[in-house]
């Protein structure tokens, strides 16, 4: 993604708008700094995104929605979903499939915070 630059790892569990619009907010900010980004999507978060709630009261000026887009335009934003959730998910896995980049466990979670200049929890 950014090799040898800043590289951010931002875990995501809530699923409130709130959160998820400065999560967003977030991203596409340091994106557009050149920082890559990777959002790993857990539980609330996920099914937020899955289910397309992600742009409730979305009432901001721009959407989460299309925050991340704009974030994913600079190829520095990579969403993520955690295996159990993905696996609990209510839409099931392949709708969660469709809006990630790839399912991956905590060892990958893990590797990657490790790996990070900054690991966040939101």
């Amino acid at each position: 993604m950014n090799a040898g630059g800043e590289t951010w790892v931002v875990l995501l569990q809530r699923g409130d708008s709130d959160s998820l619009y400065e999560a967003a907010a977030m991203a596409a900010s340091a994106t557009s700094l050149g920082v890559s980004v990777t959002l790993v999507w857990f539980d609330a978060a996920l099914e937020a995104l899955v289910a397309g709630r992600i742009d409730e009261a979305a009432d901001r000026g721009a959407s989460p929605l299309s925050l991340l887009a704009a974030a994913r335009e600079t190829g520095r934003l990579r969403l993520l979903a955690c295996s159990a959730s993905a696996v609990n998910a209510r839409a099931g896995v392949e709708s969660v499939r469709s809006r990630v980049d790839e399912i991956v466990g905590w060892p990958t979670v893990v590797s990657l915070m490790r790996s990070a200049t900054k690991a966040l929890v939101w």
